[in-house]
């Protein structure tokens, strides 16, 4: 059986690769997989609607595309291949995030091990603003906590939050595949959706029933253009001495994010590189 294969590189990758990901699934591509070199989508040819990939090929533009090629490839166990290549995500010994075809045990010691299955939805780990945003995650008093995860993906870091303690978690994403994926990683690492762990379909909108001051910790990995529409909302939420972390963006980004939090009375404690991407942490 025949299939076809579209690999395309957007600059940056994010939200470009995302976007192209929820669109080539409309357009019949069945697996996906992120190397250094971009995204390639894969689907049966027969399963492959040729002028919606048209289409999306001419979206795409406005997002950076530098690549965009198609191919004919030949069947072959694209799974086993893909879980082979795909690596787990360590930080020191504080973190270990694993698939479910991973081993279960490790022969390091973790002081917290999740198990996340990669889907669509972005958040595994591996990309450096969700590993940016763990590292520093690492550092913090989450006991007791109230924790907003927007843009959230996989969810792992809503659920690394939980499992550091916090008393209660919300998250938030537009994407109707983040929300199940995150629902499904929820239960991989035993937790259940209930009033502690609460998983909404939208965007921004979703905080309006939300009361004034009700989080400790707001995290959003998004885009820069997302950030600084929803920053009056993200910081409305967030209690007077709480702490939000933004990432998605880059170094030029940082001036523009920075004065917008602190026209809510937050200043910047810290930035962290990881790569291109830039995370930064304010407090009140």
């Amino acid at each position: 059986m025949a299939w076809t294969r579209i690999h395309l590189r957007c600059e940056p990758d994010a939200p470009g690769h995302e976007i192209a990901t929820a669109w080539l699934a409309d357009a019949g591509c069945s697996m996906f997989e992120e190397t250094t070199d971009g995204l390639h989508a894969y689907a049966k040819n027969e399963e492959l609607d040729t002028a919606l990939t048209e289409v999306i090929h001419a979206d795409l533009q406005p997002m950076g595309l530098k690549t965009w090629l198609v191919s004919e490839v030949e069947e072959e166990n694209w799974n086993a291949k893909w879980e082979a290549d795909y690596p787990e995500v360590t930080i020191d010994r504080s973190i270990r995030v694993r698939a479910p075809f991973h081993p279960l045990e490790s022969e390091t010691d973790f002081e917290t091990t999740l198990t996340v299955q990669p889907r669509m939805a972005f958040g595994t780990g591996h990309h450096g603003t969700t590993y940016g945003i763990l590292t520093e995650m690492v550092n913090m008093k989450w006991a007791g906590t109230s924790v907003l995860d927007m843009g959230c993906g996989s969810g792992v870091l809503g659920i690394y939050a939980a499992h550091k303690g916090a008393a209660a978690v919300m998250a938030i994403d537009i994407d109707p595949w983040s929300v199940r994926n995150t629902q499904e990683n929820m239960s991989l690492n035993g937790i259940s959706e209930t009033a502690a762990f609460e998983v909404r379909e939208g965007g921004a909108d979703r905080l309006n029933d939300v009361a004034t001051g009700h989080f400790d910790v707001v995290v959003a990995n998004i885009n820069r253009n997302i950030l600084l529409e929803d920053m009056d909302a993200y910081c409305r939420v967030l209690g007077e001495s709480g702490t939000l972390m933004l990432s998605g963006f880059m170094e030029p980004d940082i001036a523009a994010l920075v004065d917008a939090a602190g026209q809510h009375g937050l200043r910047l404690e810290a930035t962290r590189a990881e790569s291109e991407w830039r995370i930064l942490t304010l407090r009140r």
